[in-house]
């Protein structure tokens, strides 16, 4: 990873960290104008908020990602036990397999979601900007199918 890469992906961390609602034990809540979105830096167009806990660390996790339109999502595999990827607006177009191919594709719009289990090798893409909510049991990690694709790493 390039030292400019490095400091953007630490840059990002932070900023999510700051406004992570990290406790599960006391009632809140927060309504969509209080939401604070991120631009991420490995991937152009993505903005990422927080919702509960820390991605990075150990303990559940819920994020909120802004995909712009027409996007692609290489394929890549999950560390975390499952991940549940909820469509809030637009549609998801999600796949299982190794290579990218738009004709396995299932449309997935606002209300469904997709379970993805540990190790399952997925892609996925949009037409137009698409808002999902992420759940699941961190440290949330990424390893892509090929490493040549890895965002992080450019």
């Amino acid at each position: 990873m390039t030292r400019a890469a490095l400091l953007a992906a630490t840059l990002f961390a932070v900023a999510l960290a700051a406004h992570a609602r990290v406790g599960l034990d006391t009632l809140f809540t927060q309504t969509p104008g209080e939401m604070r979105f991120v631009p991420d830096p490995a991937h152009a167009g993505y903005e990422t908020t927080v919702l509960v806990g820390n991605l990075t660390k150990p303990g559940v996790y819920a994020v909120q990602t802004k995909l712009p339109a027409n996007i692609t999502i290489v394929p890549h595999t999950h560390g975390e036990k499952w991940r549940i990827a909820n469509v809030l607006s637009g549609t998801l177009y999600y796949a299982q397999g190794d290579k990218f191919d738009e004709s396995k594709g299932q449309a997935i719009k606002a209300g469904g979601y997709a379970l993805t289990p540990k190790g399952v090798q997925h892609f996925a893409w949009t037409s137009e900007e698409t808002v999902v909510q992420l759940h699941g049991v961190g440290p949330g990690e990424i390893t892509y199918v090929n490493p040549a694709d890895d965002p992080r790493k450019k």
